[in-house]
């Protein structure tokens, strides 16, 4: 009987100590440290299908689209409403509760633009402005929130993605409380009706620092062949290494700016979305590319944003 006993308390010990062991194991997943990120999918999507949009919301709104650039000196100014010249999705809609509403705003930038010694974070930029009567502005104001309600703004949600809807519409744009409307990637509506085909470049705007903004093709290194370039992002292959409760953990999947990263060597364009390379106006000079990948719009600035675009504190 008393061996019995023993070997029942024997059992019961190396039972407790398994289970130790297992919980250790789980709180080291928790943690992310045993994650295997090298091979996962991304949320990240973008809508290409001009066809989803079929508001005329010049109509709608009993207006015209405004598209005005005046030159004075090394200054270029632009004057909008906001009001798209191109169909654009219905809004209100499930992911956005907001209403077009025709919005002025004028924006000041140099006709003789410059590379500066470092790049701005686009973060608290309207990065610039395009000929369709609409600006961009690729950041959101969604961030993770902590157990607590703190919200943690070294995580920045993106807009393209298909986790949480945003109410985008076909041109990849959606509506600010104030009835702004505003493109977060590429303007597949407006894209179309300029017909680009990869047949030429086509400048579409300007950035708040005065370099050209084209839609993805652009001359190779021949100068002479016509190509479709991608951003050289791709998405982190290690855990992001938060709790869960104060910062995201997981694998990057695209659900935060954060989750991506800029590889040397993956494209021909920079951080910014930007090249130096030949253009219909000349033989060499800077230019940004709207792509069809992450992050589609330029996330920063080679050169100076003017002080127009910024709506930092």
């Amino acid at each position: 009987m008393r061996i019995l006993k023993n070997f029942l308390l024997l059992y019961l010990f190396l039972l407790a100590s398994c289970s130790t062991s297992d919980d250790s194991e789980v709180v080291l997943m928790d943690n992310g440290s045993n994650l295997d990120c090298s091979d996962f999918s991304s949320v990240f999507t973008i809508n290409l299908d001009a066809s989803g949009c079929t508001v005329d919301i010049a109509s709608e709104l009993g207006s015209t689209s405004l598209y005005s650039e005046s030159i004075s000196g090394n200054t270029r100014t632009i004057t909008i409403n906001g009001v798209a010249n191109h169909l654009v999705g219905q809004f209100p809609n499930s992911g956005n509760p907001n209403t077009i509403a025709t919005v002025s705003e004028t924006y000041s930038m140099t006709t003789a633009p410059q590379l500066a010694d470092g790049t701005t974070d686009g973060a608290g930029y309207t990065t610039g402005v395009l000929f369709s009567g609409v600006v961009i502005e690729p950041y959101t104001a969604e961030f993770f929130i902590g157990s607590d309600g703190t919200i943690n703004r070294e995580w920045n949600i993106t807009t393209l993605q298909s986790t949480t809807s945003l109410g985008l519409d076909c041109n990849n744009a959606h509506v600010q409380p104030t009835g702004r409307y505003h493109y977060h990637g590429t303007p597949s509506n407006y894209i179309d009706g300029l017909n680009i085909n990869g047949t030429e470049m086509v400048k579409i705007g300007y950035a708040a620092d005065g370099f050209p903004i084209y839609y993805k093709y652009a001359y190779d290194s021949d100068g002479v062949t016509l190509v479709a370039l991608e951003s050289g992002y791709q998405l982190k292959t290690e855990p992001r290494g938060g709790d869960g409760l104060s910062a995201p953990d997981g694998c990057p999947d695209g659900y935060y700016f954060q989750d991506y990263e800029y590889m040397d060597g993956r494209s021909t364009l920079d951080a910014c979305n930007g090249r130096f390379g030949k253009t219909p106006e000349a033989e060499d000079e800077y230019y940004y590319v709207v792509t069809d990948n992450f992050p589609s719009m330029p996330l920063c600035f080679s050169g100076t944003p003017n002080p127009s675009f910024s709506f930092r504190p």
